[in-house]
């Protein structure tokens, strides 16, 4: 890079004219060096003065990012000296795989900025757009989310157009809290909930020892999270486990990792970081089971009405419109980040899928309000692209086999629906076909076997996050998750619970049944394709069923579709008999139902 002037004030200083010499650091066993031989007090020291510097830019997070990622990831650190003095620093990375630049640790990091002296935040801006630019990097440099206070936005803009830059900005709200505390905090009935039907307790994570303890319901619970909407659990990759690890016993930085115990299970948690007295919202984490009382929310209200015996002065909620961080914020700001495109070709792409973007928007919103885009569009769009990943995976002619299945129901519409019961003496037992040495078993109400399911198939990984999206649901309405394993891998599930009102038959809509006193109900049974063939369906049915009966329950109960002939033929060789049948017609829309009791012999 070329040596460039700055003229300005520094510390207050004013200063004559004086050489700028950029540099870069762009290994990590350099950067260690460079560290050891003084760099490190340097960057801590520029850290804490620049007012504008975010905990995501200094040493103790970034060096835990780039030694925990050094096999993904090499740092590019970018120095802005004069005299042998730092003036500035941009902690960035190069993805080892596509060659892409980026801060350290992405989009794990709320704020992406740089660290600069007063007086010389042009220069290291400057000094950034050039290493971009040089670099030949691919795809977009991404600045920010930048804090309202920064000028950075500013500065890239007026850069990039003495440069010839193409750049554009993006905008996004952001919701923070700062003192007083609501004296009617968010999730009060919830908490009032917990108080009464069990021991309550609220712990801040400070030792090692605490932290071991804490860390794995935190990552199963947040993994499960994730699972929810379909995406890769992070915790999996020791990689992340290696960086959280890193961040809690880093000297350089201050973490806040607290728990919402209900008599002595972990109920929720969270791990943030502390910077210049506010705390900044990390990842939080919730028992699936609790769902529905909202303890994530608890958990964050608690910390905000004890904010001041904790030595903070506010919380950051980061970015996002959430009506979860609404909830607790009191105010809002709104956030900047600025992309630079190396190419007018590749801005010109990304402008044009922006405009359609936006005018979508602007259209959605005047036929269904604000919220429609989030709350109608997005979901079905990812609705669409889910659709379109089983089409792959399932071929042509699979799915032209569905699709023509759709159409003639809603045109003409046919089904016979079966209730089938079991009593004591019916009951079969059933061992399954497993290969010698293979073990099985069954759990309830276990929602981490979700996550031991490693294959790559679409169709399945849909049900699942199906499933673990209503997992909190079905708990708070008494019904309970079976889950059946074999060698410690999710092979298939089912659910049960105690009918205490008329049941809908699903098999055939509009149909219901009144289950007699002390029965139970079983449905949504699901055996992995990869298990099939092996007697799972049955033998997992059998369990479930003398588990019951070890209950006291003397009739069990499961709805099947007459024309599922392997489904059907499997709960019959359990010892289920057909009690009652539902004869189910639609065609263009009208629906005539005939319910048919089927006498035992």
């Amino acid at each position: 890079m070329k040596t460039s002037k700055l003229s300005s004030t520094l510390n207050g200083d004013v200063r004559p004219p004086v050489a700028v010499q950029p540099r870069e650091i762009r290994t990590l066993e350099s950067l260690e060096t460079a560290l050891a031989a003084g760099l490190l007090s340097q960057w801590l020291e520029l850290v804490d003065t620049d007012p504008l510097a975010s905990a995501f830019q200094a040493p103790g997070w970034c060096m835990a990012w780039y030694r925990s990622y050094s096999d993904l990831h090499e740092p590019l650190v970018l120095l802005v000296e004069s005299d042998g003095e730092l003036l500035g620093l941009v902690p960035l990375a190069v993805d080892r795989a596509t060659r892409r630049l980026d801060f350290a640790s992405g989009s794990s990091a709320d704020y992406r900025d740089i660290v600069a002296r007063p007086g010389a935040r042009r220069e290291v801006v400057k000094a950034l757009v050039h290493a971009y630019l040089d670099g030949r990097f691919s795809g977009v440099l991404s600045v920010g989310w930048i804090d309202p206070r920064s000028d950075t936005p500013l500065l890239l803009r007026e850069v990039s157009e003495e440069l010839g830059v193409f750049f554009a900005a993006r905008t996004q709200p952001c919701w923070r809290w700062k003192p007083p505390a609501p004296e009617k905090p968010s999730g009060k009935k919830f908490l009032n909930w917990y108080q009464r039907h069990s021991t309550v307790d609220f712990r801040r994570v400070l030792e090692p020892t605490e932290w071991v303890a804490f860390r794995e319901e935190y990552y199963l619970q947040h993994s499960l999270r994730q699972l929810q909407s379909g995406r890769k659990a992070t915790f999996d990759d020791p990689r992340r486990r290696r960086f959280y690890d890193s961040l809690f016993a880093s000297p350089h930085l201050k973490t806040h990792v607290t728990g919402f115990f209900a008599n002595g299970v972990m109920v929720a948690g969270h791990f943030g970081v502390v910077w210049r007295g506010e705390i900044l919202l990390g990842p939080p984490s919730i028992r699936l089971e609790d769902e529905t009382r909202s303890p994530a929310v608890v958990l964050l209200s608690w910390i905000i009405q004890h904010a001041e015996a904790q030595g903070l002065r506010g919380f950051d909620l980061t970015i996002g419109n959430s009506d979860f961080k609404r909830r607790l914020g009191n105010y809002c700001v709104e956030l900047t980040a600025i992309d630079i495109y190396a190419t007018r070709g590749a801005y010109l792409q990304q402008h044009a899928r922006q405009r359609v973007v936006g005018a979508a928007k602007q259209i959605t919103a005047r036929l269904g309000g604000d919220e429609a885009w989030k709350t109608k569009v997005l979901p079905r769009a990812a609705k669409v692209q889910r659709k379109c990943n089983r089409f792959r995976e399932l071929g042509v002619w699979s799915s032209a086999k569905r699709a023509l299945g759709v159409v003639r129901k809603s045109v003409y519409d046919r089904r016979i629906g079966l209730l089938l019961r079991v009593r004591p003496g019916d009951l079969r037992e059933v061992t399954p076909k497993l290969p010698a040495g293979a073990e099985w078993q069954v759990n309830t109400n276990r929602s981490e076997d979700l996550l031991k399911w490693a294959g790559k198939s679409l169709e399945t990984s849909a049900r699942i996050s199906e499933i673990a999206r209503g997992y909190g649901k079905s708990r708070a309405s008494g019904r309970s998750m079976h889950t059946l394993l074999v060698d410690d891998r999710l092979a298939g599930w089912g659910f049960s619970y105690l009918p205490d009102q008329p049941a809908v038959l699903s098999e055939t809509p509009g149909a219901s049944y009144v289950f007699p006193s002390g029965s139970a109900s079983l449905y949504d049974f699901y055996v992995l394709p990869e298990f099939r063939g092996q007697r799972l369906y049955q033998a997992l049915l059998c369990h479930i069923v003398q588990t019951r009966f070890a209950e006291g329950v003397s009739d069990v109960y499961i709805a099947v579709l007459h024309g599922n002939v392997a489904s059907r033929s499997a709960i019959e060789r359990v010892g289920f008999h057909v009690v009652h049948r539902n004869h189910y017609v639609a065609l263009l829309g009208r629906r005539s139902i005939r319910e048919e009791k089927v006498e035992m012999p």
